[in-house]
């Protein structure tokens, strides 16, 4: 399946152009990743690789000279700059004025692009990695009343992500009160192999988050390759016809957004090693929807561009090893349980 890859970053200085300019964009078949102003834009999305085209429409004024200045200097994707005219929905220019932003856009990003490769895995090394210890809950989860369920945390990995999740998962007891999605960049003919290495040593019970699985605690759900997922209100999940957008399956910054949509403060997030930065749009509104995320650290990383990037976008509460996120989980657990008592 190929994967859209047609993300577009907006920028215009008011709520009415902007909602002006992402109706116009979404009509030509794009996604729109950023809408904000100059003054709200979060300057490291500017180098972010999914956003393939920034449309920036800023009325002409010499206080816009150093940010346009910025822009063309810290990205290396189009900038389609708007005339400063955007006519009105019922006026007899907006026809004209539609159609040829739509031909800019086509211009400068057509619609569809191939998916990007997957990163290799090694499996066989996974499946020889075995456990040597395992956590147990805080003496206050232990007594503790089970939420039916708990709080849900996505794993986003991509290149030497599967051996740093494998070691944090597998150092959480079966009883942990929290509900796990795991996305991986992956070639979708290798997520059962994936599936069943994560799964070998670990307590938790690591499943392929089949239509129709349900979140629940102490379960892994490994999120699927070619078919975006949403969820339903008994935390069921709900496969979508479509793929992901982004240029990998299943894109992190999309599905992190579905989780914040649904599960608002309960969202949280964890970025592993990776290339690129997909999940640092994603982690912004995990964080705007009240969640927590954290990344690992850069020295424990195969490679650390995605949960770096993450960091330099403002968005990560704490950075640490697989171990250590384990540990901490598990007093993070205990914490929010006591916070929300």
């Amino acid at each position: 399946m190929k994967t859209k890859h047609n993300r577009v970053g907006i920028i215009a200085p008011t709520p009415l152009i902007q909602h002006q300019l992402q109706s116009v964009v979404a009509e030509a078949g794009y996604e729109i990743a950023v809408n904000t102003s100059p003054e709200r834009l979060n300057k490291s999305f500017l180098t972010n690789e999914t956003i393939r085209l920034w449309v920036v429409e800023l009325e002409e004024s010499e206080q816009w000279t150093g940010f346009v200045q910025e822009i063309l200097e810290r990205t290396e994707m189009p900038i389609l700059f708007g005339d400063g005219n955007i006519p009105g929905k019922n006026d007899e220019d907006y026809p004209r004025w539609r159609r040829r932003i739509h031909e800019k856009l086509a211009s400068f990003a057509p619609v569809v692009e191939e998916a990007a490769s997957a990163p290799e895995i090694n499996l066989d090394a996974l499946i020889s990695s075995p456990v040597t210890q395992r956590y147990e809950l805080p003496e206050s989860l232990k007594h503790a009343p089970c939420p039916n369920l708990g709080p849900i945390w996505v794993l986003c990995a991509s290149l030497g992500g599967p051996q740093a999740v494998k070691a944090f998962l597998d150092l959480l007891p079966s009883d942990v009160p929290a509900a796990f999605l795991y996305a991986q960049h992956i070639d979708a003919g290798c997520l059962d192999a994936l599936v069943q290495s994560i799964g070998r040593h670990t307590s938790l019970s690591v499943v392929n988050g089949e239509h129709g699985a349900q979140l629940a605690n102490g379960r892994v759900l490994v999120v699927p390759v070619d078919n975006e997922i949403r969820f339903t209100e008994n935390h069921g999940i709900l496969w979508q016809s479509n793929g992901w957008s982004g240029p990998y399956g299943p894109s992190h910054d999309h599905l992190l957004k579905n989780v914040a949509e649904h599960y608002g403060s309960q969202s949280n997030a964890i970025v592993f090693s990776g290339m690129g930065s997909d999940g640092s749009l994603g982690a912004s509104l995990v964080k705007e929807s009240g969640g927590t995320v954290w990344s690992q650290s850069t020295d424990s990383c195969v490679q650390s561009s995605m949960p770096d990037s993450a960091d330099d976008a403002g968005t990560v509460d704490w950075r640490g090893t697989p171990e250590q996120m384990a540990e901490k989980l598990l007093r993070w657990l205990a914490e929010h349980r006591h916070a929300a008592a």
